[in-house]
């Protein structure tokens, strides 16, 4: 079993994954807060070291919004002007909905969301709150449960528990709601649908104001139901006291009567009601609340947010897609590139032909080989040998080019002359895909960012002439080029690093180059102009001063990387 920590480390190419399953694209840092915008989702910087729970958060909330983002028309949203307790009481049904549309789509997903909605929901968080200050509380808490119940037995006891304190300060108001949930749950097929649903129970909960308030009215100023005065109650109230010994409080102002605090004895009816009337007009009337019983996607968001990375070491992070100005290589330069892919692209050619032939075993079939003829003698009908090949060559190979300022001038010449011939030469061969990218992609207020120069798939052109500035998040940049290349068809999946070998981080790179390492990736480094690269890659990089050096530098990494594959451990 893969321990936790690895899957964990390996969090933004399941992300890519699933993005990529899901139709979505996920973000994992630049950000201190879960969210998504409706068609990108955000995840924190999250810690490399994170438990299963913190596992089953992030997945719980990609599963979660990429349900939203695939599956709610955003457009008829949009087109829908609703009260926060329509969107609210919206929320709870859509989330439902989505859901359960994801998970026929994708079954796995079935098990993460009843584990996230028992963990949430089938606690006494919300059953403590809901009626002690706020009566109507216990409406939206018993709506968001009944829902989720529906998918997760365990929530059954403690929607049980709020369906009681509605049915305790609005008699007769959850049948009725119960019978628009179980329409929803037989009829909730599209986001329009949830709307209209959600304003069915909102117009129920109005009557139901509507209907307190009149019961209310004979009871106003002062006037008792059965025909008192305030003034002959209290004459009365006060006898009834001294003929018990009791002092009498003439003059005296009681506390509110009608404050329903948490008591094992039932209040008195009167109080229920004027309880119940007031927290409907405050739900009614409500413009932003904040104490209303929160939803899958933001407790996921918040418990999420709840684990701080305190540096870049220590937490993952991915570059977002950026753009980069870009020029054709000069002439001169491009004339020179082109003559080294010529003779890098040759010598390649020839080792990767030789390499694909191989002595197959001796075997039943195939040419006669004399020398094992000797074998018939003892019964060993083994004396044929055949001439195979191995596979055809399945490599997607991703150059990563450094832009920093730190390679400013002759290196980021250099390197992007380096970067073409090396595309060139590998667009020849058959079976090789290759690609160019530069990082970072723009200014430091833009995140940290990676500009694609030349696509997988797409044609290698000269347009390679780059400036070079800002700092060198090589850790974020090498988890970008890892998410693109998770989701290739190829077999074996290259990157090489084109830089000076001075990133922002180090420890980060290094965990990302160990996490390669893990799930299979094959990292090779470049140095221009600097031995530094050997610290990341102390046995897969090579180190180049000039263009002429170029042919024969490449062809040891290239050599190395597409004929002799490493047997076991990073190269």
């Amino acid at each position: 079993m893969v321990p936790i920590r690895h899957v964990m480390r390996s969090l933004p190419l399941l992300a890519a994954v699933l993005g990529d399953a899901y139709g979505v694209e996920v973000v994992i840092g630049g950000g201190d807060s879960a969210h998504t915008d409706g068609k990108t989702i955000h995840l924190p910087s999250l810690p490399l070291e994170g438990d299963a729970t913190a596992l089953a958060l992030a997945r719980g909330l990609l599963d979660h919004e990429a349900a939203h983002i695939r599956e709610t028309d955003f457009a008829a949203l949009r087109r829908w002007s609703p009260t926060p307790l329509a969107h609210h009481i919206w929320n709870s049904l859509e989330d439902w909905r989505v859901e359960k549309r994801l998970v026929e789509l994708f079954p796995g997903c079935r098990q993460n969301f009843r584990w996230l909605i028992e963990h949430y929901f089938a606690g006494t968080e919300t059953a403590d709150r809901a009626g002690d200050h706020n009566p109507a509380l216990s409406i939206l808490n018993a709506i968001l449960l009944t829902v989720r119940a529906w998918d997760a037995p365990g929530v059954q006891a403690n929607r049980d528990a709020h369906i009681k304190e509605v049915n305790r300060y609005f008699p007769g108001l959850w049948p009725r709601i119960q019978a628009v949930l179980d329409k929803a749950g037989a009829q909730c097929r599209s986001t329009q649908d949830a709307i209209r649903l959600a304003e069915a129970i909102v117009a129920l909960i109005e009557e139901e104001k509507s209907r307190g308030q009149h019961q209310d009215g004979g009871q106003e100023h002062g006037e008792k139901a059965d025909g008192q005065s305030d003034l002959e109650q209290e004459k009365e109230h006060t006898e009834s006291q001294e003929d018990a010994g009791q002092p009498a409080t003439h003059g005296q102002i009681e506390p509110d009567a009608c404050v329903v605090e948490p008591t094992n004895e039932e209040p008195d009816s009167g109080c229920l009601m004027a309880a119940a009337s007031d927290s409907l007009s405050e739900l009614l009337e409500a413009s932003a609340p904040t104490d209303w019983p929160q939803h899958l996607g933001e407790r996921l968001a918040q418990a999420l947010g709840e684990h701080p990375v305190e540096s870049a070491d220590q937490g993952l992070a991915v570059a977002r897609l950026g753009s980069k100005p870009s020029k054709t290589l000069e002439a001169a330069a491009r004339e020179a590139c082109l003559q080294a892919s010529v003779s890098l692209r040759a010598r390649l050619y020839r080792l990767l032909q030789a390499s694909r032939l191989v002595r197959s075993e001796p075997g039943r079939h195939g040419k006669l080989d004399p020398k094992r003829l000797y074998g018939l003698a003892v019964g060993n009908a083994r004396v044929f040998r055949t001439l195979g090949q191995k596979p055809a060559m399945s490599t997607a190979v991703h150059m990563l080019l450094d832009s920093s300022g730190s390679m400013s001038g002759a290196p980021i010449k250099l390197a992007s002359e380096a970067c073409y011939a090396v595309a060139t030469a590998l667009e020849r061969i058959k079976g090789v895909n290759v690609a160019v990218s530069a990082f970072p992609a723009g200014n430091a207020h833009d995140g940290v960012t990676v500009a694609p120069l030349i696509e997988h798939g797409a044609k290698v052109h000269a347009e390679l002439d780059i400036p070079a500035e800002g700092y060198t998040p090589l850790a974020q940049a090498l988890w970008w080029v890892l998410q693109r290349m998770v989701l290739l068809k190829e077999d074996r999946k290259l990157v090489v690093i084109v830089t000076d070998g001075e990133p922002d981080s180090f420890g980060a790179a290094r965990k990302v180059l160990r996490t390669a390492e893990m799930v299979g990736f094959e990292i090779y480094g470049i140095g221009i102009q600097s031995e530094s690269v050997r610290r990341l890659l102390p046995r897969s990089s090579v180190n180049v001063k000039s263009l002429s050096e170029l042919p024969e530098a490449l062809f040891s990494v290239l050599h190395q990387a597409l004929v002799q594959r490493p047997a076991g451990g990073r190269p």
